[in-house]
């Protein structure tokens, strides 16, 4: 599985019927992801991410387009047990079992499931296994499925907005569990977030959509290189191409545009960006 992409998708498309109109979620999605990689999934709300996702963990059957993860294709996911989990998706099927119960489940059901490294997870975030998991807090439920994901061992692993209702040090635990759970048993991995800089020291790739477009798709380092935002006098800065507005402030103009386009010499300052002041205005650049 290492030598093959982990994800290929070629004109992924997913349209739902709204009343008078067809709604496109995910338009003509072409990608292919490497193996053991860490992706960050960004984009506004309504952009497609939680579709992507669920198309990726074979949940979402009204897809047109082709799609493989780790060649197998979508439709074949049901029978290689434990290649893709997906946290993020409520309980499906948990019924009011307790979460001692389905990690037997998943320890039986799936190959790579790691039950002690769950329970071990569990501890850290102050849940007992005898809980039962729709009875938890948002925060706690969203840290049990984070939970149940790390210990799956999963080769595909998709995190959905695994943040929501943790506070600062859970957060942090979760992020130091990614990265021990990376150096142990390196997997692929695809986590969907609005914490764009507090999760971005995770990332070697990103992709970012927009209202079902794939508007970005880079090496986080690279990205961060080709984009600059300057700091000049307003006539400066209207001479280069930009991406975004032209900010003033006291007689000082401001504006994002490509570290190519800065002339040598130029009268003014340069600053990197991060990663979320990025994000947000990439969508911009493929409608020029």
């Amino acid at each position: 599985m290492a030598d093959s992409p982990a994800i290929a998708l070629t004109g992924l498309s997913v349209t739902y019927r709204s009343p008078g109109r067809d709604v496109a979620a995910l338009a003509d999605l072409h990608a292919i992801i490497p193996a053991a990689s860490i992706v960050g999934l960004v984009g506004r709300n309504g952009a497609g991410k939680t579709t992507l996702l669920r198309v990726l963990a074979g949940r979402e059957p009204r897809f047109t387009g082709d799609a493989h993860v780790h060649r197998v294709p979508l439709a074949d996911l049901g029978r290689t047990p434990g290649l893709v989990h997906l946290a993020g998706a409520g309980w499906p099927g948990a019924g009011d079992r307790t979460l001692a119960s389905l990690i037997a489940g998943l320890g039986r059901a799936r190959p790579h499931f790691d039950r002690t490294r769950a329970l071990a997870l569990l501890e850290g975030f102050g849940i007992h296994p005898s809980a039962h998991p729709r009875r938890l807090s948002a925060g706690k439920q969203t840290a049990a499925q984070a939970s149940l994901a790390l210990a799956s061992r999963a080769p595909l692993t998709l995190l959905d907005e695994p943040q929501t209702g943790l506070d600062a040090p859970s957060r942090d635990l979760l992020t130091r569990a990614i990265i021990e759970e990376q150096a142990l048993r390196p997997r692929t991995w695809v986590i969907s977030t609005h914490l764009i800089d507090e999760t971005a020291p995770l990332f070697e790739r990103v992709l970012v959509l927009d209202a079902g477009r794939l508007v970005t798709d880079a090496d986080v380092d690279e990205l961060l290189t080709r984009w600059v935002r300057v700091e000049a006098d307003p006539a400066v800065i209207e001479a280069l191409p930009r991406l975004g507005e032209l900010e003033r402030l006291g007689g000082r103009g401001s504006a994002i545009v490509a570290a190519s386009d800065v002339p040598a010499g130029f009268a003014g300052r340069t600053h990197p960006l991060t990663l979320q002041a990025l994000a947000g205005v990439l969508p911009l650049a493929s409608k020029e």
